[in-house]
C-alpha cells in the first residue's frame, strides 16, 4: 500500500503541489519507547519524592511538550518529565498501580495543542518488610510415650507472610532454648506449603520418648522468610507446648535398691536385715505391686509387711528359724557372702500378675569362732631316703590342718614335738596358718640321717606336729596334734672306684679271640644290689674288644689287624646297681696293637702289558711295577724287593729289586720269542719276620706296532635341535615320514686315523633294522623304505632305541666304537575316528512314544586313536524310519521323523528332540557321524576323517491298557526302575522284587512277568526274572570289570514285561541295575621289599624312597566316594621315627629334626603300611612291605690324636732321616674318611728341620741340626687330615729338645719381623723417626761373643737404594728414618736385614723387611675435568619411581685407605629436592630421584655436585658453579618425554559460542580448534565430530519435517521435543581443527547448535582419559535480531580485549544472561562507508529467557547502571546500535491523501472520457 501511494502521488503530485504549499497541520507529540514507562516497575520501598522515573517525548514539528501523570502516587514535572513518587508504597496493600500518562505539544498558527496518553500498569515490587506470623496460637498437643519413631503429631502450625516471591517463602524449625534443651532432638519440625505466602508445620517424632524421664516439653519453633539477601532476612518464634502420656511400659522400681547387709551367723529368728520399698514404673497410672523371695534356696529369710511412704509397697526382710551357719559349704565357697533375690510383680486388679523386675539382696555372714582346729590324719608314716637334701620336704606327707572359721577365728600356730631321733632334724613349715593350712616338714639338717649305722633303732626317728591357738582366756593352748613316724631307707651314695686313672695294655695283631688283653676291676662301698657293678666297653675300637659283665677285664672280640688300626682308645664303664642305671664310673683304656707279619705284598696290577717297536732299547716312558706292603716298622716298614721268577727273555728284559722298574739289556725284537711277546713273572717279596710273604704279577710285553684307539663318537653333527650327549643321540621323527627321510647324522672321529675310512651300520634295537637305514660313509640315518612307524600298527612302539657301530680302519685290529640313538615317533593326526559296534546292543535302544523331549536314548562314543583329536558327533542322513507294519516311511512323510531326536555335539549324547509315534514310526534309523575337527588336511590324498554308526530306536506302543509296573520311578513316559546293588554279591541273590497291575481288569496283579529279549535276540546271563516278578543274579558281578558309563557309573539293563493273564498284553520296564563298588582288593605293593641306600649327612626334606602300591578297587564311581581304591601310605618300625612318608604318594623323606649316624647304626629298617579307605572302618584293608635303608659314611668324624701333645729329646748330631718320634691318630669314618695324613702345619723356628711320614705319622730329622742345639724346645704342629670330602683334621702339638753338642754351631734366626712381618711407618714422619725393632736370637750363649748379635743392612742391589732412607742401630736393631718420605711418591721399601753373632766364624742370617709408608691425608678429593668443560649430560625418562638411578659420576683422592674416602653433594639446581645423591662402595656417587619428574615442567636440570673428604662436610651447601673449583662439577640431567599428558583444550577454549548469518555460504570457515599436549614427542592431533544437537528457540523454529509427532503438550513441550541430533551440517577438519559449515542455515533459524568435538593423538583415542573434549554453541541469528556494539578502537585492539568485556559486560547485567559476540569489523557508516578508526560488533544476548531487540536494548542502554556505563568507558563503548538498518516508517498526511484522491478522480475522468472519444469516433467511423 505504501508503494502504491508513493506511485500515485509521484503521477499526480505535478497538479497538487500549487494547492498544498498553502496548508500546514499540527501533527501530535509522541512518548519516545524510553521514556514511556513501558515495563516500568518500583520496589515498595521507594521513599517519597524520590525521582523515579522521566518522561521522554518528542513533537514532529519541533514544539516544546508538556508531560502529566494521574493518581495518588506519582508527579510529574510537565517540563522536564522527571516522575517522582508522592505516596508511600505497600505492596501487599496494592500490588499494581494504574496511571495514565500524557503529553502534550504546543499549537500554532492558531491550532489546538495536541495531547496523547497512555494508560500505564506499574507493578509494585515486593520488599522483605513482612516477618512471617504465626496463626491460631496457642499450639499444644498431647503424645503416649509409645508412639513410634517418624509418626506425625501435630499439624496446626499455620505461618503465613505477606511478601511475595522469595520474601514469601517460610522454613520452619526447632530452635532449642538452651544448650540442656533436648526437645529439638526428639522433634522434628518440617515445612508444607498450602498456598503462596501460607504455609503448615508438622510435627514428627525423630527420637522415642519416655513417660518416666521426661512428660513434658516445649518446642520452640523459629520461621523464618527466604529473602535473597541472608542478612534482611526476617523470622518470627512460637511455642509448642507437648505433653507425654504414660503408658504401661515400665517393671516396677526397687526405690532403696541395691541391698546389703551384713549378719552374724547363728542369729535368732526375726533379725531384720533390711527394708524393701518398690513402686510401679509408670508414675501416671500406677499398679499394685507383689513381693516375693527368690534363689533363697537355704531358707534363711523371709518378707513381712511392712509400712511405708504412700504409693510404694514396703516388706521387711527377716531371718527365719533355720540358723545361719558360716561354715555351710555354699558359703565357704561364696566366701560368707550370700546372694538370693526380690522379685517385684505388678498386678493387674489386684489379682493377675504383670511387669516384673528383680533387685539382688546381698547378705554377708560374718563369722563367729565355733570350730577347732584339726589334722586330716592322726597319724603318718613315711619311708625317706638317707641322701634327702636338706631343705627337701619328707616325700609322701600328705598333711593338712583346717579350721572351719574364718578370719582371725581360724588362725593358730604350728609346732614340732620331739619323741625320739629327731632333735634339730626337722623344720615345719608353715609356723602359723589360717583355715586350711597344708603342712610340709623339711629337712633341717643331715646329722642324723644316716642309714649306715651300727643301732638299727637310729635307722627310725618319731616327732608330733602340734596345733596351737588361743583359747577363751586369751593364751595360747593346745589344740591337737598328729604323730609322724619317719624310716630311713638306704641310698645308693657311693660310685664304684677304679684303682688306675687309666690303663694301658698291648696286644699281637694275631691274638684270637677271647684273649684277655688287661685284668681291670672296680670296687664299690654300697651293699646288696646297690654295689653289685657291671661292666661294659665304650670307645673307639669298642666292637674288637669285649669285657666280662660281671668280672670285668678286656678281652679280644673281633680279630685285630694292625694295619689297619695301630691303638684303640676304649671306655670302661663299671655301674653299680642304684635306681635309675646306677652310678656309673669309667675309666681309659688304651690298647697298643703289635704287628705281625701278616699281609703279603700287593702289586698295584694282577697283569701289566706294555707294547713296544721293534727294536727298541728302552721303555718310553719308563715302565715300573709296584707293589706295596701293608705291615709296619718292626714288619719290614713296606719295603718290598722285586725279583723275576719266570721269563722267556731273561737276558732281554731285568727287574730293578729296589724299584720294580723293568729295562731292556738289549734291543728287543719279535723274532725271540714264538709269539713276539716277552711274558714274565714278577715276585714281590717283603722283609718281615720270622717269615717273608711275596705276591706275584704277570708282565707281558708286546713287539710291533702300537694298539690301535677306537674311535670316539661326536656330538650332534648338522641336524639342528637334536639333545645329543657324546655317546647318545636324540631324534624325532613324524609317524607318516616318507621313506628315506633322513633321521639324525651321526659322526665319529679315529684319534690315530682318518675320519672318512669309518664306516657306520646299524647294529641293534628293538624294530630299529627294519625301520631305519644308516649310510655306511656318511653317517646318515634314514626312514627305512619298508618302515612301519605308526605306533598303531607297530604294537603301540612309539620309541626306537638304535644302537649304531663305528668300525675304523685301523691295524692290526679294526675298532668299534658304539652309540645310542633314541628315537621317537610323534604322533600325526591322520587315522579317522571308530565306533566300537562289536556289542550289538550298544547302538539299540527301545523308547516309549511317551518319552518326553529331552530325554537321553543312547551315548554314541568314538574312540580316536590321534592323540590331539576333537570329536563332534552329529545326525546324517540316511535316517530312515518303519510304521508298525514294518513299511518304510518316505522322506516326506507326514510324520517327521528325521526331527525325532538330536544329538550332543560334544558327548555323542542322543535325546528326544520331539513327540514320538509308534503308529506312524515304530522302528527309527539314526546314522551317527563322528567328525575329528584336529584331522590334517594337509596330507597327501588326506580325506575327512568321519566314522558313522548305525542307531536304532524301537518306538514302544504306550496302551493304557498295557500292565503298569507299580515300582517307584517307573512312568510310561520312562519306563524305568532303577535298582542299587553291591558287587561281588552270591548267584541267586534278589535283585529286585517287581509288582505291576493290569489296569483293564480292574488293577488286577500282574501274576507272570519274562525278560524281553535281548536285539540280537539272546536273553542276558547276569540275571533273570522268575514268573513272580523276582529278579534274580544268575553271576558274579565283578565291578573292576564292567563298562563304565561316561559318568563313570557301572550300570547293567535287563528288559522285563509283565503279560497279561490274556497274554496279549504286555508292559514293559527296563530294570537298570547300578553295581556298586566293595573293598574286595587289598594294596598290592610293587616290590615286596625295598632297598635304598643314603647318607649320613641327608637331612629333611631330602628324598630316599618312593614305594608305590595299587589297589584293584576302582577309584572313580561310586567308589570314589568311599575311597575303596584310594591307598594312603604310613610308616612303622623301630626307626620309623627317623622318616616320614607322603601319605599320597608313597615318598620317603628324612623326617625333620632327624638324624642319620651311620657311626651309631649302619642300617635301618622300616614297614611301609598301605591302606584304603582313607576313612578308616571295618572295610579297610592293609598290606605292608619292608624298607632296608643302608646309612652310607659321610666324612663327619675329624682324626683324633691318641695324644694332645708330644715331646722328645734329640742331639743336634743326629743323621739326616733318623726318627725323631711318632705321632698316631684314628678316624671312625670308613673308606677314603678313615685314610689319615699326617702333615706338618706349622714349624716356627724349626721350619725345615724335620718331615713327617704323610701315611705312618713318623717324624724323621729333614736338614744336619748342627747349631740348632738351645735350650728352649722347638715348637711343631702336626695335622692329621682324612680323605674325605670335604677332609676334616686335627692338630697335636709336638716339643723337640736339640741338645746343643758343638760350639758357635748356632745360626741366628730373626724372631722379628717374623716371614710375613711387615712395618709401617707414616708419609709425614720426620728424620729419625722410629720404623721398627730387630730382633733375633742365637742359640749359643748370649754371654759368648757366639751369642752376642749385630744388626746391618745388606746392600745386594735387590733393594736398590731402599735402604739409603733409614738406618738400623747395630745393636739394638731399631731402625729409623734417615729422609723424609713421600708415600705418593713410593709407597713401599724392602730392606734385608742381617743378623751377626761375634764368634770367630761368625754365623749369620738374612731376612727381607718390607716397610709400607702409610697415608697422610695431604690431597683433596677432586673431579678430573678441564676448566672449560661442558657438563656431563645424563638422561632420565619423567616420571620413574622415587629412587630411580639417574647416572653415576666419580672424584679421585690421591690419598688411600679412609683418607680416600669421598662423599658428594648437590650445591646448585636441586632447588626443589627433586634430585638426591649418595656415595656408593666404590667411592664414587650416583643419583637418584627424588622426587616426581615431569618432563612438562622442566626439559632439564643443570645440576652443581661437589666432592668432599667424607670426614668433613662443606660450610656452604649452596653455591652457584665454580669452574675454577675442580671439587665442582656440572651435571646436566635431561628428562625424557613419556606420552603421560592427555591433550586438553586451552583455558577458555573448552567452551565456545559463536554465530553464523542465515545465508552464511556452505564451507564457510567458522572457528579453529587447538587442543594441546604437554609431551614433547606427542604425535599429532586428530579432531573429530562426536555430536551435533539442533536446539530451537521456540516451536516456530523447529525446522520442517522436525520435531513434530511427539508428544507435548505447551510451548516448553514443543521446544523440548525439537531438539534431536543433526548430521551433515558441519564439517570439522581432522587434521587442522577447522570448523567449516556443511550445509544451509535457512532451515534452522532462530535457534543454536551445540557441538561436541574430541580430540586426540593416540590409539586409544576412544577413552575418555586419553582425549579432550570442547563444546562449541553455534547460533544461527538474522541481522535483525542483532545488536551492535560501537567501539572507538580499531578491530584489532577489539578483538584483544573481547573476552574481557564479554565477561563484565555479563557480570554488570546482573541477570544469568550469556552475551554471545559474533564479529569484529570495521565500523560502516549509515552512507555504507568504513569508519577505519572504529569497530563494530553484532552480538546478541541469550538466557534461559528469549530477548527480543527491544527487551536487549533496555538492558545494554540504560543510564542507571552505573557499572556497565563504566564497562562502556573503559573498553571505549560510544554506541549500541542494531546491527540491520532500520527501514523508516512511511506515514501520510492528510495533503498526501487529498492528492492522492484528486489523482484518482483525474484517472478515472481520463478513463471514461477515452472510452467517450473510442465511441464517438466508432461511430463517426460507421457514420462516415
Amino acid at each position: 500500500m505504501h508503494h502504491l501511494l508513493v506511485l500515485l502521488g509521484a503521477l499526480l503530485l505535478p497538479a497538487a503541489l500549487p494547492g498544498a504549499a498553502a496548508v500546514q497541520l499540527n501533527r501530535a507529540p509522541q512518548f519516545l519507547p524510553a521514556g514511556s514507562m513501558s515495563r516500568f516497575s518500583l520496589p515498595e520501598d521507594t521513599p517519597v519524592g524520590a525521582p523515579v522515573y522521566r518522561l521522554q517525548g518528542t513533537d514532529p514539528e519541533g514544539s516544546a511538550v508538556r508531560f502529566s501523570i494521574s493518581g495518588e502516587h506519582f508527579t510529574v514535572d510537565k517540563n522536564s518529565g522527571v516522575v517522582s513518587l508522592r505516596k508511600a508504597l505497600d505492596r501487599e496493600a496494592q500490588d499494581l498501580l494504574e496511571v495514565i500518562i500524557s503529553i502534550t505539544d504546543e499549537g500554532f498558527d492558531g491550532s489546538e495543542p495536541n495531547t496523547v496518553s497512555l494508560r500505564r500498569d506499574i507493578p509494585v515490587l515486593d520488599v522483605n518488610d513482612n516477618a512471617p506470623t504465626f496463626r491460631e496460637r496457642p499450639y499444644a498437643f498431647s503424645v503416649s510415650e509409645a508412639t513410634k519413631v517418624g509418626a506425625r503429631l501435630f499439624d496446626k502450625v499455620l505461618v503465613s507472610d505477606s511478601d511475595g516471591g522469595l520474601n514469601a517463602d517460610i522454613t520452619l524449625v526447632c530452635v532449642p532454648s538452651g544448650p540442656e534443651d533436648t526437645a529439638c532432638k526428639h522433634f522434628k519440625v518440617e515445612t508444607e506449603k498450602v498456598s503462596e505466602g501460607r504455609y503448615r508445620g508438622i510435627v514428627t517424632l525423630q527420637r522415642p520418648l519416655d513417660y518416666e524421664q521426661r512428660s513434658a516439653y516445649t518446642l520452640q519453633l523459629r520461621a523464618t522468610d527466604g529473602a535473597s539477601d541472608p542478612s534482611k532476612r526476617l523470622s518470627s518464634t512460637a511455642r509448642v507446648a507437648v505433653q507425654v502420656t504414660d503408658v504401661q511400659d515400665q517393671p516396677p522400681v526397687f526405690l532403696n535398691a541395691p541391698y546389703s547387709a551384713t549378719v552374724p551367723e547363728n542369729s535368732p529368728p526375726g533379725t531384720l536385715v533390711a527394708v524393701i520399698r518398690v513402686r510401679d514404673g509408670d508414675m501416671g497410672d500406677p499398679r499394685p505391686v507383689a513381693l516375693s523371695l527368690e534363689e533363697d534356696d537355704l531358707g534363711y529369710f523371709t518378707l513381712e509387711e511392712g509400712e511405708g511412704p504412700e504409693g510404694a509397697s514396703t516388706a521387711r526382710l527377716v531371718t527365719t528359724n533355720i540358723p545361719i551357719d558360716r561354715e555351710h559349704r555354699d558359703l565357704m565357697l561364696s566366701g560368707g557372702i550370700y546372694t538370693f533375690k526380690v522379685r517385684a510383680t505388678e498386678l493387674i486388679n489386684n489379682e493377675l500378675p504383670a511387669d516384673w523386675s528383680v533387685s539382688e539382696v546381698t547378705v554377708v555372714v560374718t563369722d563367729v569362732d565355733d570350730q577347732l582346729p584339726e589334722f586330716n590324719e592322726d597319724y603318718f608314716h613315711i619311708n625317706v631316703s638317707e641322701d634327702i637334701a636338706v631343705d627337701s620336704p619328707l616325700p609322701g606327707l600328705n598333711m593338712v590342718v583346717l579350721d572351719g572359721d574364718i578370719g582371725d577365728n581360724a588362725r593358730y600356730a604350728l609346732s614340732l614335738r620331739d619323741v625320739s631321733n629327731s632333735e634339730g632334724l626337722f623344720s615345719v613349715h608353715p609356723t602359723s596358718g589360717q583355715g586350711r593350712t597344708p603342712v610340709v616338714i623339711r629337712v633341717r639338717s643331715k646329722r642324723g640321717l644316716d642309714y649306715d649305722v651300727d643301732d638299727p633303732a637310729l635307722r627310725r626317728i618319731e616327732f608330733d606336729v602340734v596345733v596351737h591357738a588361743k583359747g577363751d582366756t586369751g593364751d595360747e593352748e593346745e589344740f591337737g596334734s598328729t604323730r609322724v613316724v619317719v624310716d630311713l631307707q638306704d641310698a645308693n651314695d657311693h660310685s664304684p672306684v677304679f684303682a688306675q686313672s687309666q690303663y694301658r695294655a698291648r696286644a699281637s695283631e694275631a691274638s684270637p679271640p677271647g684273649t684277655k688283653v688287661l685284668d681291670v676291676t672296680a670296687s664299690d662301698m654300697d651293699s646288696g644290689d646297690l654295689g653289685r657293678i657291671t661292666y661294659s666297653l665304650k670307645g673307639f675300637g669298642a666292637e674288637r674288644f669285649r669285657t666280662h659283665p660281671e668280672q670285668g677285664g678286656v678281652y679280644v672280640r673281633q680279630p685285630l689287624d694292625y694295619e689297619s688300626e695301630r691303638s684303640y682308645s676304649l671306655s670302661l664303664e663299671a655301674r653299680d646297681g642304684g635306681p635309675s642305671g646306677g652310678r656309673v664310673t669309667t675309666v681309659n683304656v688304651f690298647v697298643d696293637v703289635l704287628d705281625e707279619n701278616d699281609n703279603a705284598p700287593a702289586f698295584e696290577q694282577q697283569e701289566y702289558q706294555r707294547t713296544v717297536r721293534e727294536g727298541a732299547t728302552s721303555f718310553q716312558p719308563s715302565m715300573f711295577v709296584r707293589a706295596t706292603d701293608a705291615d709296619g716298622p718292626t714288619q719290614g716298614d713296606g719295603r718290598v724287593s722285586y725279583s723275576v721268577t719266570s721269563s722267556n727273555a731273561a737276558d732281554v728284559l731285568v727287574v730293578d729289586a729296589a724299584s720294580g722298574e723293568v729295562r731292556m739289556q738289549r734291543p728287543v725284537s719279535a723274532s725271540h720269542t714264538q709269539r713276539g711277546q716277552y711274558e714274565l713273572t714278577v715276585r714281590a717279596t717283603d722283609q718281615g719276620r720270622p717269615r717273608q710273604l711275596h705276591a706275584d704279577a704277570r708282565l707281558t710285553v708286546r713287539v710291533g706296532v702300537p694298539g690301535n684307539q677306537r674311535p670316539v663318537f661326536k656330538g650332534h653333527g648338522p641336524g639342528a635341535g637334536h639333545n645329543a650327549s657324546q655317546y647318545q643321540y636324540h631324534a624325532a621323527v613324524h609317524e607318516d615320514a616318507a621313506p628315506n627321510s633322513e633321521v639324525l647324522q651321526v659322526t665319529a672321529s679315529d684319534p690315530d686315523g682318518q675320519d672318512s675310512l669309518i664306516t657306520y651300520s646299524i647294529a641293534a634295537g628293538g624294530g630299529a633294522k627294519d625301520n631305519f637305514n644308516i649310510d655306511s660313509k656318511s653317517g646318515v640315518i634314514t626312514v627305512a623304505p619298508e618302515a612301519r612307524l605308526d605306533p598303531d600298527e607297530a604294537g603301540g612302539v612309539s620309541r626306537y632305541s638304535l644302537v649304531v657301530l663305528a668300525v675304523d680302519s685301523g691295524l692290526p685290529v679294526r675298532e668299534t666304537a658304539s652309540a645310542t640313538v633314541l628315537v621317537t615317533i610323534k604322533d600325526v593326526n591322520n587315522k579317522p575316528p571308530v565306533f566300537d559296534t562289536g556289542d550289538p546292543g550298544a547302538f539299540t535302544r527301545h523308547v516309549s512314544e511317551r518319552a518326553q523331549p529331552g530325554q537321553t536314548v543312547l551315548v554314541a562314543r568314538a574312540r580316536d586313536p590321534d592323540e590331539d583329536a576333537k570329536l563332534e558327533y552329529s545326525l546324517v542322513e540316511p535316517i530312515r524310519a518303519m510304521d508298525r507294519t514294518g513299511v518304510p516311511l518316505a522322506p516326506n512323510a507326514a510324520n517327521d521323523y528325521k526331527q525325532a531326536f538330536r544329538i550332543n555335539s560334544s558327548t555323542g549324547e542322543v535325546f528326544v528332540n520331539g513327540p514320538l509315534d509308534h503308529q506312524a514310526a515304530a522302528v527309527i534309523t539314526l546314522t551317527v557321524q563322528a567328525r575329528d575337527l584336529n584331522a590334517r588336511t594337509d596330507l597327501k590324498g588326506a580325506r575327512p576323517q568321519v566314522a558313522r554308526a548305525e542307531a536304532t530306536v524301537y518306538v514302544e506302543e504306550f496302551s493304557d491298557g498295557n500292565p503298569i509296573f507299580t515300582a517307584h520311578g517307573w512312568t510310561p513316559g520312562s519306563p524305568v526302575i532303577k535298582v542299587t546293588v553291591p558287587e561281588e554279591q552270591p548267584r541267586g541273590t534278589v535283585l529286585a522284587m517287581l509288582a505291576a497291575q493290569d489296569p483293564a481288569d480292574g488293577g488286577r496283579p500282574i501274576r507272570r512277568f519274562q525278560v524281553a529279549a535281548q536285539p540280537d535276540g539272546t536273553a542276558p546271563d547276569w540275571a533273570s526274572v522268575s514268573a513272580r516278578g523276582n529278579v534274580v543274579l544268575e553271576r558274579r558281578l565283578d565291578y573292576e570289570t564292567l563298562p563304565a558309563l561316561p559318568d563313570g557309573s557301572k550300570v547293567m539293563e535287563l528288559k522285563v514285561q509283565a503279560v497279561s493273564e490274556d497274554q496279549r498284553r504286555t508292559g514293559t520296564a527296563t530294570i537298570q541295575v547300578q553295581v556298586q563298588d566293595a573293598n574286595d582288593h587289598t594294596p598290592q605293593f610293587a616290590q615286596t621289599t625295598y632297598h635304598t641306600s643314603v647318607l649320613e649327612s641327608t637331612r629333611f626334606p631330602a628324598h630316599v624312597l618312593a614305594v608305590s602300591a595299587t589297589d584293584g578297587d576302582s577309584a572313580a564311581g561310586s567308589s570314589a566316594a568311599r575311597g575303596f581304591g584310594d591307598v594312603r601310605y604310613s610308616l612303622s618300625g623301630e626307626n620309623a621315627r627317623s622318616f616320614i612318608i607322603d601319605p599320597l604318594s608313597g615318598s620317603i623323606q628324612v623326617a625333620p629334626n632327624a638324624t642319620l649316624d651311620r657311626e651309631r647304626q649302619a642300617q635301618m629298617k622300616l614297614t611301609v603300611v598301605a591302606a584304603d579307605t582313607p576313612g578308616g572302618g571295618a572295610a579297610q584293608r592293609r598290606s605292608q612291605a619292608a624298607v632296608t635303608i643302608d646309612i652310607l659314611d659321610v666324612n663327619d668324624n675329624a682324626p683324633q690324636f691318641s695324644k694332645r701333645s708330644y715331646s722328645t729329646v734329640i742331639p743336634e748330631n743326629m743323621a739326616v732321616g733318623s726318627s725323631v718320634l711318632s705321632v698316631s691318630a684314628s678316624d671312625p669314618d670308613e673308606g677314603a674318611g678313615a685314610e689319615v695324613a699326617y702333615e706338618l702345619v706349622d714349624q716356627g723356628e724349626a721350619n725345615g728341620l724335620f718331615s713327617i711320614d704323610t701315611s705312618s705319622g713318623e717324624l724323621r730329622i729333614a736338614t744336619p741340626l748342627t747349631g740348632k742345639g738351645r735350650r728352649e724346645p722347638y715348637s711343631l704342629t702336626v695335622r692329621a687330615q682324612d680323605s674325605g670330602n670335604p677332609p676334616l683334621s686335627a692338630d697335636a702339638s709336638v716339643s723337640v729338645h736339640i741338645g746343643d753338642v758343638v760350639s758357635n754351631d748356632g745360626v741366628p734366626s730373626f724372631v722379628h719381623p717374623a716371614l710375613d712381618e711387615v712395618a709401617y711407618v707414616s708419609e709425614n714422619a720426620s728424620i729419625g723417626s722410629p720404623v721398627f725393632r730387630v730382633v733375633a736370637a742365637d742359640p749359643d750363649d748370649p754371654k759368648t761373643p757366639e751369642g752376642m748379635l749385630v744388626y746391618r743392612f745388606l746392600e745386594d742391589g735387590m733393594t736398590g737404594s731402599d735402604a739409603s732412607h733409614f738406618s738400623i742401630n747395630p745393636s739394638s736393631g731399631l731402625i729409623t728414618t734417615r729422609t723424609l718420605l713421600d708415600r705418593e711418591t713410593k709407597a713401599q721399601f724392602m730392606l734385608l736385614l742381617v743378623a751377626a753373632d761375634k764368634g770367630p766364624v761368625p754365623q749369620q742370617t738374612t731376612r727381607l723387611l718390607t716397610v709400607h709408608v702409610t697415608d697422610v691425608d695431604d690431597h683433596k678429593p677432586v673431579f678430573k675435568r678441564s676448566v672449560d668443560e661442558s657438563p656431563m649430560v645424563m638422561t632420565v625418562q619423567e616420571e620413574l619411581p622415587v629412587g630411580s638411578v639417574v647416572g653415576n659420576l666419580t672424584a679421585v683422592d690421591n690419598d688411600i685407605g679412609d683418607n680416600a674416602l669421598i662423599d658428594y653433594v648437590i650445591t646448585y639446581g636441586n632447588e626443589h629436592d627433586l634430585f638426591s645423591i649418595s656415595r656408593t662402595p666404590e667411592n664414587g656417587a650416583v643419583i637418584r630421584v627424588a622426587r616426581r619428574l615431569d618432563r612438562e615442567e622442566a626439559a632439564e636440570h643443570l645440576l652443581t655436585v661437589k666432592c668432599f673428604k667424607k670426614s668433613a662436610r662443606p660450610q656452604s651447601m649452596r653455591k652457584p658453579y665454580n669452574r675454577q673449583d675442580p671439587s665442582e662439577r656440572q651435571v646436566r640431567v635431561q628428562v625424557r618425554d613419556i606420552d603421560d599428558n592427555a591433550p586438553t583444550f586451552p583455558a577458555g577454549k573448552a567452551n565456545q559460542t559463536l554465530g553464523v548469518r542465515l545465508n552464511v555460504p556452505v564451507d564457510t570457515s567458522l572457528l579453529t580448534l587447538e587442543a594441546e599436549d604437554a609431551d614433547a614427542d606427542s604425535a599429532p592431533m586428530h579432531y573429530w565430530l562426536a555430536g551435533a544437537t539442533f536446539h530451537p528457540m521456540h516451536p516456530a523454529a523447529v525446522p520442517a519435517g522436525r520435531g513434530r509427532g511427539r508428544a507435548g503438550h505447551g510451548p516448553a513441550a514443543s521446544t523440548a521435543a525439537a531438539v534431536e541430533q543433526v548430521q551433515g551440517v558441519f564439517r570439522l577438519d581432522a587434521d587442522s581443527g577447522e570448523l567449516r559449515t556443511a550445509a544451509g542455515m535457512q532451515q534452522f533459524v532462530d535457534g543454536y547448535f551445540t557441538l561436541s568435538v574430541a580430540a586426540s593423538n593416540t590409539p586409544e583415542g576412544n577413552s575418555s582419559s586419553r582425549r579432550a573434549n570442547a563444546t562449541v554453541k553455534v547460533f544461527v541469528v538474522r541481522d535483525r535480531a542483532l545488536l551492535k556494539f560501537v567501539f572507538s578502537k580499531a578491530p584489532a585492539d577489539v578483538r584483544r580485549a573481547l573476552p574481557e568485556f564479554q565477561r563484565l559486560v555479563e557480570k554488570a547485567l546482573l541477570l544469568p544472561v550469556q552475551l554471545n559476540v559474533y564479529d569484529t569489523q570495521f565500523y560502516a557508516k549509515q552512507d555504507g562507508s568504513l569508519d577505519f578508526s572504529s569497530t563494530s560488533s553484532c552480538f546478541q544476548l541469550v538466557g534461559r529467557e528469549n530477548y527480543d531487540l527491544s527487551d536487549m536494548e533496555s538492558l545494554l542502554i540504560d543510564k542507571k547502571n552505573d557499572e556497565l556505563n563504566s564497562v562502556y568507558d573503559r573498553f571505549h563503548v560510544r554506541a549500541v546500535q542494531r546491527c540491520a538498518p532500520t527501514l523508516a516508517k512511511a506515514e501520510a498526511t492528510w495533503i498526501q491523501l487529498w492528492v492522492l484522491a484528486i489523482a484518482c478522480f483525474i484517472g478515472i475522468a481520463s478513463l471514461i472520457a477515452s472510452c467517450v472519444v473510442c465511441c464517438s469516433y466508432n461511430r463517426w467511423e460507421r457514420l462516415r
